[in-house]
């Protein structure tokens, strides 16, 4: 199955996502875990995909604390759903789109426990003082149920609570960085660290977990600023309407080769 979790503010991006996979993997069950919201506002996404279910929640809006709160929401029904499923469990951020069939990814689940993409050699401080923040990106969370990863969700979720509970700081600003750094992914690799002997682990390959777009690639990330992106503007709008997106393309096409010379330009000065 496929899972998310939103909160009402993102449940519009979240659309997307959920969108495409009934396009792309109308026979794959849909998990959207949804916070302080409605159920009229999930009516229309009913009709769309066959198999979409709805967990409702409800929880005190800690403003201060919101953003990292629903960022790391995540690990509530990955543990719940890895511990009572009999299915591969697809973790996918909310600004993801599918652009094709995921059966490869799918396959790779008969063969490994758990598939994240893994970047071994990206150093950051974490809000819990390690320097594993970045080495995971958790936007995509592929995890084949079985005692080691029930376990490995588990510690996940429990250890990230325990520490959000406590009051404890989700997100630090890392000004070497330029970006924040985040609990979840942090406590996503300890997790792993802990449990990797137990583990049938792959590297999640970069086509599943695609941020720059490559049109061959299955599954496309608009993280950050890569949500500005053409490519990425025009496969949403094709979501709603194939003819305006096409118009869309068009209209894009000198915006997007001067996107492409920028990013290039940037990634050579770096």
């Amino acid at each position: 199955m496929f899972l998310t979790a939103v909160d009402d503010k993102y449940l519009d991006e979240a659309q997307y996502l959920i969108k495409s996979c009934a396009r792309h993997a109308p026979d794959v069950r849909f998990h959207l875990f949804l916070v302080n919201s409605s159920e009229d506002r999930v009516a229309n996404l009913r009709r769309i995909h066959p198999k979409l279910d709805v967990q409702h929640v409800s929880w005190p809006r800690d403003a201060a604390r919101w953003r990292g709160i629903m960022c790391c929401a995540r690990s509530i029904p990955i543990a719940e759903l890895t511990a009572t499923s009999h299915e591969p469990v697809i973790y996918l951020d909310s600004d993801i789109i599918l652009r094709k069939s995921p059966v490869g990814l799918f396959k790779e689940l008969e063969q490994h426990d758990l598939l994240i993409r893994l970047r071994p050699n990206m150093t950051q401080i974490g809000p819990v003082g390690t320097p594993h923040a970045a080495k995971f990106n958790s936007g995509v969370i592929a995890i084949r149920p079985n005692p080691s990863t029930i376990a490995f969700a588990e510690e996940y979720n429990n250890t990230m609570r325990a520490w959000i509970d406590a009051g404890k700081p989700i997100i630090e600003w890392r000004e070497e960085d330029k970006t924040d750094a985040y609990i979840d992914q942090e406590f996503l690799y300890l997790a792993y660290e802990k449990f990797k002997d137990r583990l049938k682990f792959k590297p999640l390959p970069d086509e599943y977990n695609d941020a720059k777009f490559h049109p061959e690639s299955t599954i496309w990330h608009g993280k950050g600023r890569a949500r500005r992106h053409p490519a990425y503007r025009v496969a949403k709008m094709n979501l709603d309407s194939p003819f305006k997106a096409g118009l869309l393309a068009c209209a894009l096409s000198p915006l997007s080769l001067a996107y492409k010379v920028v990013r290039a330009a940037k990634q050579e000065r770096n």
